[in-house]
Protein backbone atom coordinates (compact mmCIF):
# COMPACT_ATOMS: atom_id res chain seq x y z
CA UNK A 1 0.00 0.00 0.00
CA UNK A 2 1.09 3.64 0.81
CA UNK A 3 0.72 6.37 -1.50
CA UNK A 4 3.63 6.50 -3.54
CA UNK A 5 2.76 6.30 -7.50
CA UNK A 6 0.45 3.28 -8.66
CA UNK A 7 3.33 0.72 -10.57
CA UNK A 8 2.19 1.84 -14.26
CA UNK A 9 2.67 5.43 -13.53
CA UNK A 10 5.68 6.94 -15.73
CA UNK A 11 7.80 9.67 -14.28
CA UNK A 12 6.32 11.76 -17.23
CA UNK A 13 2.93 11.22 -16.29
CA UNK A 14 3.68 11.92 -12.33
CA UNK A 15 5.65 15.17 -13.10
CA UNK A 16 3.38 16.78 -16.01
CA UNK A 17 0.26 15.98 -13.41
CA UNK A 18 1.64 18.89 -11.43
CA UNK A 19 0.23 22.11 -11.57
CA UNK A 20 2.45 24.44 -13.88
CA UNK A 21 4.86 21.74 -15.48
CA UNK A 22 2.10 21.51 -18.91
CA UNK A 23 4.78 23.94 -20.31
CA UNK A 24 8.72 24.77 -21.00
CA UNK A 25 9.68 26.78 -17.68
CA UNK A 26 12.07 28.38 -20.68
CA UNK A 27 9.96 29.04 -24.03
CA UNK A 28 6.49 27.95 -22.98
CA UNK A 29 5.85 25.50 -25.37
CA UNK A 30 3.44 22.43 -24.46
CA UNK A 31 4.39 18.85 -23.43
CA UNK A 32 7.48 19.17 -22.03
CA UNK A 33 9.69 15.96 -21.90
CA UNK A 34 12.57 17.30 -20.58
CA UNK A 35 13.67 18.46 -16.80
CA UNK A 36 16.65 20.16 -14.82
CA UNK A 37 16.88 18.18 -11.96
CA UNK A 38 19.10 20.94 -10.03
CA UNK A 39 16.75 23.64 -11.18
CA UNK A 40 13.59 22.06 -10.98
CA UNK A 41 12.44 23.24 -14.28
CA UNK A 42 10.58 21.13 -17.03
CA UNK A 43 12.07 21.70 -20.76
CA UNK A 44 11.24 21.51 -24.20
CA UNK A 45 14.10 19.70 -26.60
CA UNK A 46 15.22 23.11 -27.48
CA UNK A 47 15.72 24.42 -24.21
CA UNK A 48 16.77 21.16 -22.65
CA UNK A 49 20.19 21.73 -25.36
CA UNK A 50 20.73 25.20 -24.35
CA UNK A 51 20.62 24.03 -21.05
CA UNK A 52 22.95 21.21 -21.66
CA UNK A 53 25.06 22.73 -24.23
CA UNK A 54 25.26 26.15 -23.68
CA UNK A 55 25.01 26.72 -19.82
CA UNK A 56 26.97 22.90 -19.51
CA UNK A 57 26.06 20.76 -16.91
CA UNK A 58 27.74 22.20 -14.15
CA UNK A 59 24.87 24.52 -14.25
CA UNK A 60 21.96 22.50 -15.45
CA UNK A 61 21.58 18.78 -14.85
CA UNK A 62 19.51 17.78 -17.58
CA UNK A 63 17.36 14.27 -18.00
CA UNK A 64 14.50 12.95 -20.33
CA UNK A 65 11.80 12.40 -18.70
CA UNK A 66 10.88 9.46 -21.20
CA UNK A 67 14.38 7.86 -21.91
CA UNK A 68 16.42 8.24 -18.61
CA UNK A 69 16.21 6.47 -15.38
CA UNK A 70 14.86 8.55 -12.16
CA UNK A 71 15.72 6.92 -8.77
CA UNK A 72 13.45 8.40 -6.41
CA UNK A 73 15.71 10.44 -4.63
CA UNK A 74 16.05 12.34 -7.83
CA UNK A 75 12.36 13.17 -7.78
CA UNK A 76 12.84 15.15 -4.93
CA UNK A 77 15.99 17.50 -6.00
CA UNK A 78 14.96 20.93 -6.61
CA UNK A 79 14.55 22.91 -3.05
CA UNK A 80 11.82 24.45 -1.17
CA UNK A 81 11.57 27.20 -4.50
CA UNK A 82 10.85 24.38 -6.67
CA UNK A 83 9.02 21.89 -4.73
CA UNK A 84 5.63 21.92 -6.71
CA UNK A 85 7.67 21.50 -9.16
CA UNK A 86 9.37 18.08 -8.51
CA UNK A 87 8.03 17.25 -5.32
CA UNK A 88 5.72 14.08 -6.01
Amino acid sequence: GGAGPSQGESVLQRVQSVAGNGQCGDCGQPDPRWASINLGVLLCIECSGIHRWSLGVHCSKVRSLTLDSWEPELLKVGGAANADIVTL
